[in-house]
């Protein structure tokens, strides 16, 4: 363990003394186990990685913590292939909680109670493989007992938990622009200059590591990371979740699955037992809500294409003409 750079990067996370301790100590324990896979930080694979996290789990040592500090120390080692995979395993993180309270809030608690009923949220660090068990048993639930339009609503939600503050320069940003068309091309041009940064410099972007076929891709489609404007709609395309091998797959299933964002739901695509599609509703109140913040008011939001029901992107069409 690169000790030194690690506590300096805690430091700088404001994390207490004690805090600091425990992070050490939890990668000295990872740092043993690897060691009798004669491995380490800088050798060891994504296998072994999980691996670890199920023993984790079986300990009940999986605490959110835990996982925040392993990620941490493979950030230091410039392990961008494990530091990505934690990121992915905490990428759900909040979403489930999120649903249940907005189902609870928008279909009541005795209807919430039904669907969830000895439903259990896969534990941190499950194996993406058997993420969407959970999620196939939810959404047929949910179709069972639940309209689209409600479902629709409660799905399209910030279950992701996005930080309002940090939409504030946006706002600023929209509201100094000529129009919302000159408002979206200054941001479109804007995320493709971070994503260059990023394949310049070699710096993880989310969970990806960006190459220049990738900004280019970016470049091309305004959708991507913006949006584009049609009359009261704006329509909206998701960067796939592994661009690069996105843009170099000849299977259209392996297309699919890399565009997927979602750990709930992505390995469905390649056992060919897709997770239904309404699912991505979650996904497409992620895309809306930069543009709920700019606007100032909840926007209603249609789920065009999604690779649960064999399309090649994630793509939606935002109502901006009322609130919802």
């Amino acid at each position: 363990m690169n000790r030194e750079k690690f506590v300096e990067l805690l430091k700088a996370r404001k994390l207490s003394e004690e805090q600091i301790s425990e992070s050490i100590e939890t990668v000295e324990k990872m740092e043993r186990y690897l060691s009798e896979k004669e491995s380490c930080i800088d050798t060891t694979t994504t296998d072994q990685v999980a691996e670890y996290l199920s023993e984790l789990m079986r300990k009940k040592e999986n605490t959110i913590p835990n996982l925040i500090a392993l990620t941490r120390i493979f950030y230091i080692h410039e392990r961008n292939d494990i530091y990505i995979h934690f990121l992915k395993v905490l990428g759900g993180l909040g979403v489930i909680d999120n649903i249940k309270r907005r189902m609870i809030k928008y279909a009541g608690k005795e209807i919430t109670d039904e669907i969830f009923d000895h439903l259990e949220e896969p534990p941190l660090g499950t194996n993406f493989k058997k993420m969407p068990e959970f999620t196939q048993t939810l959404m047929k639930r949910v179709e069972e007992k639940l309209p689209p339009e409600q479902f629709e609503h409660i799905f399209a939600g910030n279950n992701h938990g996005l930080s309002e503050e940090a939409m504030k320069s946006e706002k600023e940003r929209y509201e100094k622009a000529e129009s919302l068309d000159v408002y979206l091309k200054d941001r479109h041009d804007r995320k493709v200059g971070e994503l260059q940064h990023h394949a310049d410099t070699g710096k993880v972007w989310f969970e990806q590591q960006i190459t220049q076929d990738i900004v280019d891709f970016v470049k091309s489609n305004q959708e991507i990371l913006s949006a584009v404007r049609k009359d009261d709609k704006l329509y909206v395309t998701k960067i796939p979740y592994e661009a690069h091998s996105y843009l170099h797959a000849e299977d259209e299933r392996f297309k699919r699955y890399f565009a997927c964002h979602c750990p709930f739901a992505r390995e469905s695509i390649l056992d060919g037992k897709e997770v239904s599609a309404n699912w991505c509703y979650c996904s497409a109140g992620f895309a809306k809500f930069p543009f709920e913040q700019i606007l100032g008011r909840e926007l209603k939001v249609k789920l065009l294409e999604s690779p649960l029901k064999g399309d090649m992107v994630c793509r939606f069409e935002i109502d901006i003409s009322k609130e919802v």
